[in-house]
């Protein structure tokens, strides 16, 4: 892990995760903004919890990029940490919700 934090090539490609994060962010943000107003639960939840995930996933590429460009190990850790727990929470979420849109259309 030291090896790569401290790859004096680095700047480049950490720059380059810093502006997808904040692309995905942006687009995550933009969808979450434009859903429309008559959509409902859970139908809405579930819209808004795919965004949520990947506005989460955006911020955790962004702290990746920042940690590994400053060379700091943590913050490269806890984006790590953090993407991994909230990727098993959002879509545990998810998929509870998905279940729910699928047995309202049925009934």
């Amino acid at each position: 892990m030291e090896a790569l934090l401290t790859t004096p090539w680095r700047t480049g490609p950490a720059w380059l995760l810093v502006l997808l994060g904040a692309w995905l962010v942006a687009r995550a943000v933009r969808r979450w903004r434009g859903l429309p107003a008559e959509l409902r639960d859970p139908a809405r939840a579930l819209a808004i919890a795919r965004s949520g995930r990947r506005i989460i996933l955006g911020l955790c590429v962004i702290g990746f990029g920042i940690g590994w460009m400053l060379s700091t190990e943590w913050v490269v850790l806890l984006a790590l940490v953090i993407l991994g727990e909230e990727m098993l929470e959002t879509s545990t979420m998810i998929l509870a919700l998905r279940r729910g849109t699928e047995s309202e259309e049925i009934a």
